[in-house]
């Protein structure tokens, strides 16, 4: 787990934190659904998945970076180029997981929700 999240780089660490909020979030509209509560899941699941595209762009720039600075990757780029996509997209796994985690439990708070 550690080496997963230290693959995706610095960017886990605000995508884990707003992922976490995120689901704390959603748990509760889950068990008490109110429209406040959705207006905020709403804006932080954008955060997420502005969170996410910043950090799978960072990570390959990082990748692409590397390989033009190293001889012996320039070489022989694509290990170095599969091998940093690879790491970058740990990135839109743990966004991706956060998210649907979460709107998973706002579909059964939509559904516990009183009629309007």
């Amino acid at each position: 787990m550690m080496d997963f999240f230290r693959a995706g780089g610095f960017n886990m660490i605000p995508l884990t934190l707003f992922g976490i909020a995120l689901a704390i979030t959603s748990i509760q509209f889950a068990r008490a659904a109110d429209p406040q509560r959705l207006a905020l899941i709403r804006a932080l699941t954008k955060v997420i998945i502005f969170t996410t595209v910043l950090g799978v762009a960072a990570g390959l720039a990082s990748t692409a970076h590397f390989v033009v600075e190293r001889p012996e990757a320039a070489k022989d780029p694509l290990p170095y180029l599969l091998q940093g996509t690879a790491e970058t997209l740990t990135n839109v796994i743990l966004g991706g997981a956060f998210l649907v985690g979460s709107w998973l439990l706002v579909a059964f708070g939509v559904r516990r929700m009183p009629a309007a």
